[in-house]
């Protein structure tokens, strides 16, 4: 399908010599001077001729090695300093020969068979630019036309490969243009025309769905610090969170103000900068068509996982059940991380069959958020990045104190991808079960008497140093003696902070509440000592 012409005539008239090359005039800012090209095209024409035997026998790594010899003896600079600096490249096609448009053809041509589809198309386009210039006051003969034909082929073979079909048609399209009875280059563009349309109906159907994201991370990472900014900070989107706590009680529903909902499965509150938060008991499908229907202006939804959740079911629901499939898409999956403890956690062994859910938060992640960075050192922010990136080198890490994050950076990010996630799990798509860790529980003790919160503390600092190893996560909503606040503390294993909250309402049932989730807990032991802390 390509036609091939030979390189005679690349007369030395046609090289213009012009300065290039980065440079600063001392204290008086930027000057720049052009690439200043060197050519030998008798070198050239030797090397080109060489390349066209060697390509027109299939030994195309040889042959690439000629032409690309020969376009740098045309002046054109070498691949590592056009990467090195784009510029050049742009500058040096200025002055280069026109005729050394069809060296950067015949080397487009085997980059493409050489399936480096890259170089294959940005060659094409100098081709394609040279070309014509060369032509542009006289005509090109049948031959030539042909080549320039399999140069917009080749170029347009190479953007489809990129995704970019809607370029690659206008490209083959000139191309059948000049050869209408190219069979080959027809099957092409047939292809390319399928995928265009593919995309628009995509797009189409996109534009109807709602974005979701997920948002998983294990426990005492910070999600729920993340989803209180998202409800209360002013960043002019309409989000509904849901969310579904590993732990028989929301604490943090409780703390936000604005309008709440209740009923025996799901605790929606409304909050004062537009946003909603579904605290969801039940079906997640369920959630998910409710808010849909209810509030049309949302401008996406954030799904909260538990910190005990292996994502890839949630991510799951978004392909394996038509009804969210129709109203919903699963728009990237951002996995929130504490820089302190995620190491540790990614080496937890766990049993034969039983997942390692920090793992599988890594692995499947869109977006990572190194959350706690002021609690790390570089050192050991360097060691947290480089334990990540061998599980997950793609994800994009973000890093953050307190979760703080602008909402735009985690959704409408088009970043999930079903074929990335079955090379890391190549069951996803199908049905299977997930084995968590059994010794792993959570429990909820309630105390209505006032709390002293010296005690407290006291009592807290105490179970840690003996069991911090083993309590993953403790967090809980208080009623102080002395005090008309709310307090909140958050325990992550060894660390403990406690916070003074919103007034208690004047109608709102004034009691403290503990949540402990961890390994081998004795429910009964906490349960009996904790009372000593009340006032």
């Amino acid at each position: 399908g390509h036609g091939h012409g030979h390189g005679h005539g690349h007369g030395e008239e046609d090289c213009k010599e012009k300065n290039c090359s980065h440079g600063h005039a001392h204290g008086h800012g930027h000057v720049h001077h052009k690439y200043k090209i060197k050519a030998d095209v008798q070198k050239a024409n030797q090397q080109f001729t060489e390349g066209q035997k060697l390509f027109n026998i299939g030994r195309l790594s040889e042959a690439l090695r000629r032409f690309s010899a020969a376009v740098e003896n045309m002046g054109f600079p070498k691949q590592e300093e056009v990467r090195k600096d784009p510029n050049c490249a742009a500058q040096a096609l200025e002055q280069i020969s026109g005729a050394t448009w069809l060296i950067l053809y015949y080397r487009a041509i085997t980059f493409f068979k050489l399936s480096n589809f890259s170089d294959a198309s940005q060659d094409a386009g100098r081709a394609l630019k040279l070309f014509e210039r060369r032509f542009k006051n006289k005509k090109p003969s049948q031959e030539e036309l042909n080549n320039y034909a399999s140069t917009l082929w080749v170029r347009g073979s190479s953007l489809m490969e990129f995704g970019a079909y809607k370029e690659a048609a206008k490209q083959v399209g000139k191309a059948l243009e000049i050869s209408p009875n190219n069979d080959m280059w027809k099957e092409t563009y047939e292809i390319i025309l399928e995928q265009v349309d593919h995309q628009k109906k995509t797009a189409e159907r996109d534009a109807k769905r709602m974005q979701v994201s997920i948002i998983t991370g294990f426990l005492g990472a910070g999600k729920t610090t993340l989803v209180n900014h998202i409800l209360s900070a002013n960043h002019g989107k309409k989000l509904a969170v849901i969310e579904n706590e590993f732990g028989a009680e929301n604490i943090d529903s409780k703390l936000l103000g604005g309008k709440r909902i209740e009923t025996a499965n799901e605790v929606v509150v409304e909050a004062s900068n537009g946003c909603v938060c579904c605290t969801v008991r039940g079906d997640l499908i369920e959630a998910i068509g409710k808010l849909c229907a209810q509030y049309k202006d949302l401008d996406g939804i954030l799904v909260e996982t538990t910190g005990m959740a292996d994502p890839s079911p949630v991510a799951q629901t978004f392909y394996m059940d038509q009804k969210v499939a129709s109203i919903a898409k699963l728009d990237g999956i951002t996995t929130v991380v504490n820089c302190k403890h995620i190491l540790m956690n990614l080496a937890e062994k766990k049993a034969d069959g039983v997942v390692n859910e920090s793992k599988q938060q890594v692995a499947f992640a869109d977006v990572i958020l190194l959350n706690k960075t002021d609690l790390v050192t570089k050192e050991e922010l360097a060691k947290v990045k480089a334990g990540i990136k061998a599980i997950n080198g793609t994800a994009k890490m973000i890093e953050t104190v307190k979760s703080k994050v602008d909402p735009s950076r985690l959704l409408g990010i088009n970043a999930f991808s079903v074929e990335r996630v079955l090379a890391v799990q190549p069951d996803f798509m199908d049905d299977r079960e997930t084995n968590h860790d059994e010794s792993v529980g959570s429990f909820v003790v309630r105390l209505k008497a006032p709390v002293d919160l010296e005690l407290f503390q006291e009592w807290m600092q105490e179970l840690l140093r003996n069991k911090s190893a083993d309590l993953y996560r403790s967090k809980g909503l208080m009623y102080a003696s002395g005090s008309n606040s709310k307090f909140v503390y958050h325990t992550v294993h060894e660390i403990m902070e406690i916070e003074e909250a919103e007034p208690w309402g004047e109608s709102e049932k004034k009691e403290s509440i503990f949540v402990f989730i961890g390994k081998d807990l004795n429910r009964k032991e906490i349960e009996s000592s904790l009372k000593e802390v009340i006032a």
